[in-house]
């Protein structure tokens, strides 16, 4: 009896002894088709990523030298406000038209390092707690320092996404621009911000009204005389805007014109003149 006690004892598993079994099964449809799911989900994730920090890594490289800020004092419960919150606040859609035409200003003023740049740090895009007299109105702070204060006026425009457009870029045109340190003409210096805004081109028509051969169009009250004549120096001498602009930061004077030119600027308003009047004679025809 002792020997077959002896002999069972092998069989029997100690009290501490733990039995572990391990199934395989096949894998099924449904666990394959869970992990090319969970694939699928983890490169579209990968892609967004990638793509935010391409856009964050392109507007840094845009808006290199100078930082935005997009503020709203308008009331919060008004129209304009909301608006402006909406459509230009929550997705920094501010942020982006700000750069989008600084880089266009920039590209058509500096367009090589060359170029004597003017030095802008900070642009502040406001939209303003009442309606201003013009769409936008640019303040200039301290050195490189701006504030572009946005009529309310603006968000209630029937077009307000082309009317936010227009506005920015002339307010950035402005603040590209030299201005001969504060005494080259204002009516000169608006008509180079609604030149550059508008995109004239050498087939712009001539509208502007006829003037006599000794009168300077580039003095003219009317901003869209001034345009106009500008766009027919610009087509006359390409490249005469720019020049015109580095000339200015160091002061101004007339001759500054005449040296842009490369020509006696008022030998080109007579010339000007003559091809309106050929314009206008053609149109009574």
């Amino acid at each position: 009896m002792e020997e077959n006690q002896q002999l069972l004892q092998p069989l029997m598993y100690p009290p501490s002894a733990t039995v572990t079994t391990t199934t395989t099964t096949p894998r099924g449809h449904h666990d394959i088709k869970a992990d090319e799911s969970i694939l699928s989900i983890f490169f579209r994730l990968v892609l967004v990523t990638f793509i935010g920090i391409v856009s964050i890594w392109a507007n840094h490289e845009a808006s290199k030298g100078f930082a935005i800020t997009i503020v709203n004092e308008a009331g919060a419960d008004t129209f304009p406000a909301k608006r402006f919150s909406l459509f230009y606040l929550s997705n920094d859609e501010a942020t982006r038209i700000v750069i989008k035409a600084s880089k266009s200003v920039e590209n058509f003023l500096y367009p090589i390092d060359m170029y004597n740049k003017k030095k802008v740090n900070q642009v502040t895009l406001k939209l303003a707690d009442r309606n201003l007299s013009d769409g936008v109105v640019v303040e200039f702070g301290k050195e490189g320092e701006f504030v572009l204060h946005l009529s309310p006026s603006i968000m209630e425009d029937q077009n307000f996404k082309h009317a936010m457009l227009l506005e920015v870029k002339k307010c950035v045109a402005r603040i590209w621009l030299w201005d001969g340190q504060g005494n080259a003409p204002h009516n000169l210096i608006n008509g180079i911000v609604e030149y550059i805004a508008s995109n004239f081109s050498a087939s712009s028509p001539i509208k502007a009204k006829l003037l006599s051969s000794t009168t300077a169009y580039w003095k003219h009250n009317d901003i869209r005389v001034v345009t106009e004549f500008l766009n027919y120096c610009e087509c006359s001498r390409p490249g005469f805007i720019r020049r015109l602009n580095q000339a200015m930061k160091d002061g101004w004077h007339e001759r500054k014109l005449d040296n842009a030119l490369g020509m006696p600027v008022q030998n080109l308003c007579t010339t000007y003149n003559s091809s309106k009047h050929k314009f206008s004679s053609t149109l009574d025809y």
